[in-house]
């Protein structure tokens, strides 16, 4: 069933409000239709001087639609279609009358545009067009404008021009026709219920979106799946996402968000300012937005943000209960930015920065903090550090590029520009972020608009470690800093259809955001930078304290199936002249994916003593049983080695994150895919755990194939393999991708999607 029939009364409220604006500066259109209705009710009609009136308007909504790269939208197929079009574009309508006009001689005809609360045309939210008679357009790109494009009897068709830079939302128009020798009461007004949806339009040149390449926009406009990278530096994978923003809930969600946003009607053209409010309304945390976002765990009393698997059901789900959605994370608010984004017209990418700091302090360090002993200090006792703030490095975060130009910044600083829904820190007083340039990020320029500094840090931060000394400025001295540690990789899908689970459908974007790392202009990027603000000088201008006469590596861990064990090994390497006895602190916990600790799953404490010249290790083996109930969302486990240097107090932390892996889930179509005939699925995975899944669920999504559907399944025992099988029915031939994800109490964030063409019948 549509979810279409649910929006009616939003849609019917919005636009009661904007015809009761419209009619209240325009009184003289009541007392029209209050003459129409008299002489109809009189009956006074002389056929040679008859009162021309508006019999119907023929919007051609599927025409205008293909013509408008709109034809996706379903808002378009239904039998009351809207119109969807995109500005700088010209559409037609065919008006017919109740008489055969002489547009030249004897009648007029105006055509009405309002938008908005209070439409206005010195605002650019309303426009009168008076036809002329005249065959070619002739105003500029930026204005309104009105052709006849044909006579046929008592029909005439019109085409209209709209101005590159209008207002991105709902329009709504009418129709007036009068004699040109008669008085005012000769008019009748036709007004429509017809809603003229007017997005971005990258296609055209002139407008603030333009996207030259063609496969670009096919990715960044038109693609409703896509791929959100997540898990950990080096060994990413791609999690399936279902945009759908061609749904017929979306677009109308959209328009209500930027309604909400507070954004000025006349102010909705830009793509700045409404890059910028979607980045405030997809998060609640100020005006009752979309999502509420949570990582504690803590999911009872919602869902948690590893059960969604797409866009869809989110926005469904927020109109219909009038309040935020319960809970997201980082790639969810960056999903439904990235739906609401295209459902717009505005490219946009979903972006996963791997390492990802959060500076609290704008110091463009991410300050970490031992005792006099060598001893991480936690974050309750953080407080005592410099600013009484601690920051964090997220094992990845999601965020989005959107494209546009940026007329309010030098030239050359248009393009890529970042926008951030997840609720980090508050940007002039609201939890928003961006949009910032690319360039000005990669460049350190911090001044520019808006937010360059907090991203700048996310990709580009250094680490630095601190240890409590009381003689030190401050409380602390400056022990090493880290320079390579944050930014390792930025992440986004490829231009061309993803490819299932497997990874050869991301780009590395990470030279886009800044220099290569270890070079002089990445460390001239991060420079200039701190000079332009306090806290970055007061890091950058102390040296560090070390003696590194030892040195330590903490081997990496490749991969680590779950239900399966893994070895901690610290290597120790003593070049130095003299014997150093080493005290080492080794500890495993499992964490949330920003970085925050969850459970300490093992300790180990030793010493080594280290003859010149001399290499040792020490290892700790974590077993399954040592961890599996210790893991929270995503399975991430932090490995620690804390080292002290009895005879120099030379202190050194080491860190290895991990994401114990989770199997895949397979999707297999057992019958040929082919319009209007049912489709055999079968979806399957093995149990790696030797206990049973209970409360399991299967979340099924895939654009032109089903709409979002959760599917209770039984228990899944040890080491068995869950198959369930179901039917879809493709409505029309359509290249389409299956996302699926699994859930239960004690196994969960599992996804497999499948690629499938649905072929015409025969």
């Amino acid at each position: 069933m549509s979810f279409f029939n649910s929006f009616e009364n939003f849609l019917d409220n919005l636009t009661d409000r904007f015809r009761h604006d419209l009619e209240v500066n325009r009184r003289e259109d009541r007392e029209i239709e209050r003459a129409d209705e008299l002489n109809e009710s009189t009956n006074e009609v002389d056929a040679a001087t008859q009162t021309p009136k508006v019999l119907s308007v023929d919007f051609q909504a599927k025409p205008n639609a293909v013509n408008h790269f709109c034809d996706k939208y379903e808002i378009v197929e239904r039998q009351q279609a809207a119109i969807v079009l995109r500005r700088g574009g010209s559409f037609t309508i065919e008006v017919e009358f109740n008489q055969e006009l002489e547009l030249k001689k004897t009648h007029v005809v105006k055509l009405y545009f309002s938008f908005g609360q209070r439409p206005s045309a010195a605002k650019g939210t309303q426009a009168a067009l008076q036809v002329s008679g005249k065959k070619l357009f002739d105003k500029n790109h930026e204005e309104w404008d009105v052709r006849v494009d044909g006579v046929n009897g008592k029909k005439i068709t019109f085409e209209i021009q709209i101005p590159t830079d209008a207002p991105v939302g709902v329009w709504n128009p009418a129709v007036e026709v009068s004699l040109r020798a008669t008085s005012d009461s000769a008019r009748h007004l036709h007004r429509s219920d017809m809603h003229i949806y007017i997005l971005f339009n990258p296609w055209n040149k002139h407008d603030g979106t333009y996207m030259s390449d063609e496969e670009k926009r096919d990715e960044y406009v038109l693609a409703d799946v896509g791929k959100i990278w997540v898990g950990n530096y080096p060994y990413p994978h791609g999690r399936p996402w279902v945009y759908g923003q061609f749904d017929d809930a979306v677009l109308p969600a959209s328009v209500l968000l930027l309604e909400r946003s507070g954004i000025p009607p006349e102010a909705r053209g830009d793509p700045i300012r409404v890059s910028r409010a979607i980045s405030k309304m997809v998060n609640s945390n100020d005006d009752n937005g979309v999502i509420v976002g949570r990582w504690d765990g803590k999911y009872e009393d919602g869902k948690s943000p590893s059960s969604w698997s797409g866009s869809i059901k989110i926005l469904e789900e927020y109109i219909k209960s009038k309040r935020p959605v319960r809970y997201g994370q980082c790639w969810v608010f960056a999903g439904v930015v990235n739906t609401v984004c295209r459902a717009l017209g505005l490219p946009s990418r979903v972006v996963s920065n791997f390492a990802s700091a959060h500076d609290t302090n704008f110091s463009l360090t991410i300050d970490e903090y031992v005792d006099e002993k060598g001893d991480e200090i936690d974050s309750s006792y953080r407080g005592e550090a410099p600013g009484g703030l601690y920051d964090s490095i997220w094992n990845f975060h999601v965020w989005n590029d959107v494209w546009m130009t940026r007329p309010d910044l030098p030239q050359g600083y248009s393009g890529w520009q970042v926008i951030d829904a997840t609720p980090q820190e508050a940007s002039d007083g609201s939890f928003q972020c961006g949009p910032a340039s690319h360039e000005a990020i990669r460049r350190g320029q911090m001044e520019y608009k808006y937010d360059v500094p907090f991203v700048l840090a996310e990709v580009n931060a250094d680490v630095v470690h601190w240890q409590k000394d009381d003689k030190a400025q401050d409380g602390f001295k400056k022990l090493t800093t880290n320079k390579r540690s944050v930014g390792r990789q930025v992440l986004t899908k490829k231009v061309g259809p993803a490819v299932g689970l497997f990874n050869d459908d991301k780009e590395d974007i990470t030279l886009e955001y800044k220099p290569k790392e270890g070079t002089t202009a990445e460390r001239v990027t991060l420079l200039t930078a701190a000079r332009r603000t306090r806290a970055a000088r007061h890091a950058f201008r102390l040296m560090s304290q070390e003696v590194d006469d030892v040195e330590f590596t903490l081997e990496d861990i490749v991969k680590v199936p779950i239900g399966e064990g893994y070895t901690v090994t610290l290597n120790c390497k003593n070049v130095s002249e003299a014997k150093r006895t080493v005290s080492v602190v080794m500890n495993c916990t499992s964490m949330y994916y920003t970085g925050a600790p969850a459970y300490p799953i093992k300790r180990r404490e030793g010493e080594i003593v280290l003859e010149v010249g001399e290499t040792k290790n020490m290892t700790m083996e974590v077993t399954y049983g040592d961890y599996y109930e210790k893991l929270v969302e995503h399975a991430m486990v932090k490995n620690v080695a804390i080292c002290t240097v009895a005879e120099t107090s030379y202190a050194w932390v080491g860190d290895d994150s991990m994401e114990i892996q989770k199997p895949d889930i397979k999707i297999e179509i057992l019958s040929e895919a082919k319009e209007g005939l049912p489709l055999s699925i079968r979806i399957s995975f093995t149990n790696p755990l030797p206990i049973t899944l209970r409360n399991c669920e299967l979340e099924v999504d895939g654009p032109g194939l089903l709409r979002p559907k959760t599917i209770p399944i039984s228990n899944v025992g040890p080491s068995e393999e869950m198959v369930y099988e179901m039917k879809v029915y493709p409505k029309k031939p359509k290249h389409c991708t299956l996302v699926v994800t699994f859930n239960s109490s004690q196994l969960y964030n599992l996804t497999g999607a499948t690629q499938v063409t649905i072929n015409p019948a025969e």
